[in-house]
């Protein structure tokens, strides 16, 4: 069981690596496209009425509000990441899994790497460029998702304990 969760959770990681790295190889205005559809979207999901709007408003709106949607989008996709590469550590046989500080100090480091190697990437793309603040941004959204993995095994782990006590 463990090893099958072991090798899902390494597929996970790698597919989840890929998907970053071909999302840093859209051009800028392919890149400004994808993330002003899924602001329309969630505007379109929270802004009541949105819909109903004339075009030239729901523009305006998309252009406030993409700005923040890409941040979080950074911030989710290397939270995930991160609570994907901690999974993958977990479940192996690694010397140090046991010790969380390590597993997370590990996993933080290697997402940050991976943010900033993929960064570099972006020079190489036609109208992107490397940006510090998207690595911090990506840097603190692998450190929650390998806080957030320690703290759902904590949970587990305690509830265990209460079961068999």
């Amino acid at each position: 069981m463990k090893k099958a969760a072991n090798i899902i959770f390494i597929i996970l990681t790698i597919i989840l690596a890929v998907v970053i790295f071909l999302f840093s190889s859209d051009t800028r205005d392919e890149s400004g496209s994808k993330s002003s559809r899924v602001t329309r979207i969630i505007l379109s999901v929270f802004i009541r009425g949105f819909g109903k709007l004339g075009e030239e408003e729901k523009g305006l709106l998309i252009e406030k509000y993409s700005f923040i949607v890409r941040k979080m989008a950074h911030f989710s996709e290397y939270a995930a990441l991160a609570f994907l590469l901690y999974g993958s550590f977990y479940t192996s046989n690694i010397s140090f899994r046991n010790n969380r500080g390590i597993m997370i100090l590990i996993t933080w480091l290697l997402s940050t790497i991976y943010a900033s190697t993929d960064e570099l990437h972006q020079m190489f793309v036609a109208g992107r460029g490397p940006s510090v603040r998207d690595v911090i941004i990506d840097s603190s959204g692998s450190l929650f998702g390998a806080l957030f993995f320690t703290f759902i095994t904590l949970i587990i782990s305690l509830v265990v304990r209460r079961k068999k006590s």
